[in-house]
């Protein structure tokens, strides 16, 4: 390979190195943004990285400026050797005045890199050359000489002399009075050219790898940095006593993004009454996605005042501490009870509870915003025993519309992304299809079921075994499972858990009415003071402590 097409093959590779880490460069951002080391110290990194990538380019310019340097020299040099000896000699060689013509090769001897210098007549013998032993013979052109460029009627050629020693060729014909009289032949070594093109593409790539690992001990300094602040965090969050106004008295559960504590709000009067407070997890509090997240469901359950819905008192961010404060649920959550009952509610349990939930949801599904009058179209999409909470007092309340879809906040979810838990969707959801409130009814109908017949209705070794199975999976009738039940509450339940939204039920009023109606026609009187009674026979001794049921954030 010439030393040209060398040195136009590493300006093509650097070319192509620079785009290379100019795109590797971008996927590693969109990458790296997504981590909490990121997330945490965005701005400084994003500099750091963009010094990273100025250092590396600078590097580049600066090295094809000097390779097109060494680059130009050479062949100028070359070229200007044998342009100047073709016009001196033209005189000598019509002459053939070998003695003339040697002083002028001479005078060649300072040109660096300079192999070999010929002068040849018109038939090709060499009339004089830098090694005397050569002269009078018939000129040979180098081994595997090939074309480079023509440039001011000078041909430029590459090729080895017999110890494979690389040269380049600078051949230019003498004339005198326009006619061809013989030949300049120029040959410089490419060796040190060579030398100098890889030698500056080495400290360029050296460069590189130095400025990256530079880049890398940045990211480990700031990951050190990262971590112990977090421990730090961490250390003052457990300790932390209180939350402004808000008491923390215990600890009663911990999810993986957000800690409930039993609290006390006391004010300078010495008001004091008992809330519940959730709390986001130290490693997600300066996680701005996960604190839009947060923030978007107090702000969407703050609106919801309902009995069946527990109620948002306060929320905010005090010292680094974004809480949310709720109404206390003294009581447990329904896949509690299920789970320490051991067995399915009774008929007239269940209808009682789903009933409430029903009035819970019929009320946030239909909710109009205060100012504009215009449908909020909230859409739970978590409805799960986990998120029905009873009392001991016999109140039955939706929590934790976390993860809920409303036309008022804007959405945190990606097209095609699942929303809920994989035990509880909907056929539209599994398939990530848009959903509406009889999403929230079909979740109903499941827990419905389960809470008749203490079993849960879908059971999946993995995700996408529920993805695929839910849309076409037949749910057996309740009767089959329970004889012994009315048939218009299977009717009911049933009508719930439909595969196709238009046959389900519409609305949730539309179900509390023939829930209504079928506690009615069987005579059903039991109500908030009988599932108190129940409630505090069953559990409240298993539960002195008497701790809220409302579930962190999972």
């Amino acid at each position: 390979m010439s030393v040209a097409e060398m040195g136009t093959l590493t300006l093509v590779r650097v070319k192509e190195f620079s785009k290379i880490t100019l795109i590797r460069f971008t996927k590693i951002m969109n990458g790296l943004s997504k981590l909490r080391l990121i997330a945490h110290h965005r701005k400084g990194l994003v500099i750091s990285l963009a010094v990273w990538l100025a250092v590396n380019v600078a590097g580049y310019f600066a090295y094809q400026f000097m390779a097109g340097g060494f680059h130009d020299s050479f062949y100028q040099a070359g070229l200007s050797a044998a342009q100047s000896l073709a016009t001196k000699s033209g005189p000598f060689v019509l002459e053939k005045d070998a003695l003339a013509l040697s002083v002028e090769i001479k005078q060649l001897q300072d040109v660096e890199d300079l192999e070999f210098a010929a002068i040849i007549d018109h038939e090709n013998i060499i009339i004089t050359h830098t090694d005397t032993e050569l002269m009078d013979r018939k000129f040979e052109p180098l081994q595997n000489e090939s074309p480079i460029d023509t440039i001011d009627e000078t041909t430029i050629t590459r090729g080895f002399l017999p110890d494979q020693t690389e040269v380049v060729g600078f051949l230019k014909t003498i004339t005198f009075s326009g006619v061809e009289i013989g030949k300049v032949y120029i040959a410089l070594s490419a060796s040190r050219l060579s030398g100098t093109l890889n030698r500056l593409r080495q400290g360029y790539l050296s460069g590189v790898i130095l400025t990256t690992l530079l880049l890398v001990v940045v990211l480990f300094w700031v990951q050190r940095r990262t971590r112990a602040k977090s421990v730090k965090v961490r250390k003052d969050f457990e300790s932390m006593k209180r939350v402004g106004p808000y008491v923390l008295r215990r600890k009663v559960a911990r999810g993986g993004m957000a800690e409930l504590f039993l609290a006390d709000y006391v004010r300078e009067d010495g008001f004091r009454r008992k809330v519940a407070i959730k709390r986001i997890r130290p490693h997600l509090a300066e996680n701005p996605d996960f604190i839009k997240m947060f923030t978007r469901e107090a702000r969407l359950a703050a609106l919801l005042q309902h009995p069946n819905i527990v109620q948002i008192f306060d929320y905010g961010n005090i010292e680094k501490a974004y809480f949310i404060a709720m109404e206390y649920i003294d009581g447990r959550n329904l896949g509690e009870i299920l789970t320490d009952f051991g067995q399915g509610l009774p008929v007239d349990h269940t209808v009682f509870i789903m009933s409430e939930i029903c009035k819970g949801l019929d009320y946030s599904h239909t909710k109009r915003d205060d100012n504009t009058g215009e449908p909020l179209d909230i859409v739970h999409r978590d409805i799960s025993p986990q998120n029905m909470l009873v009392s001991y007092q016999g109140e039955v309340k939706i929590s934790d519309f976390g993860i809920s879809k409303a036309r008022s906040e804007p959405s945190l979810t990606q097209a095609g992304v699942i929303k809920g838990k994989m035990a509880y969707l909907s056929p539209e959801q599994a398939l990530g299809e848009p959903v509406d409130h009889r999403t929230d009814i079909y979740a109903l109908g499941l827990v419905f079921y389960e809470t008749l017949t203490g079993k849960r209705v879908y059971r999946f070794s993995s995700d996408i075994e529920a993805i695929r199975s839910i849309p076409k999976m037949d749910i057996d009738p309740l009767t089959r499972a329970m004889p012994e039940i009315p048939t218009e509450l299977n009717r009911i339940v049933m009508k719930c858990i439909e595969k196709e939204k238009d046959r389900r039920y519409q609305n949730a009023s539309a179900l509390y009415a023939d829930l209504g109606a079928m506690r009615k026609a069987l005579k059903i009187t039991f109500d908030a003071s009988d599932l108190g009674e129940f409630m505090n026979k069953n559990f409240r001794e298993r539960d002195p402590s008497s701790r809220p049921q409302s579930t962190p954030t999972e």
